[in-house]
């Protein structure tokens, strides 16, 4: 793969994943509490956007999601979770991110109630 290639993957991939996130949440915030379309959506961002290195030794990233899968089933499980580490740790800063979007839109909602 060339790293043209490379670039031209990576850039089709956070199309998709751009075009495919404000989808989601144009219908979460629609049909969900918008506490929950926070949530729902900071998890779902941290799953599609985080990237991790596919082998230890070379600088090609991939969605560490797909990283761990492919190397729970190829490799085994402790290989497996040097990817899922930064993407816990991604969900774990979505659930931040929602509890302050949370909190200042119950705050913004309340002072447009009491005016």
């Amino acid at each position: 793969m060339d790293s043209q290639d490379y670039y031209i993957a990576w850039s089709i991939y956070l199309t998709a994943g751009v075009v495919f996130s404000l989808i989601s949440w144009k219908l979460m915030k629609r049909y969900f509490w918008r506490e929950m379309a926070y949530l729902l959506e900071s998890l779902l961002l941290a799953i599609i956007f985080t990237p991790w290195y596919v082998l230890p030794e070379e600088e090609i990233l991939a969605p560490a999601l797909i990283v761990f899968m492919l190397d729970l089933i190829t490799v085994d499980l402790t290989t497996s979770i040097r990817a899922l580490i930064p993407l816990v740790m991604a969900m774990l800063f979505g659930i931040i991110v929602t509890l302050v979007l949370s909190i200042i839109y119950r705050i913004k909602r309340r002072g447009q109630t009491s005016a």
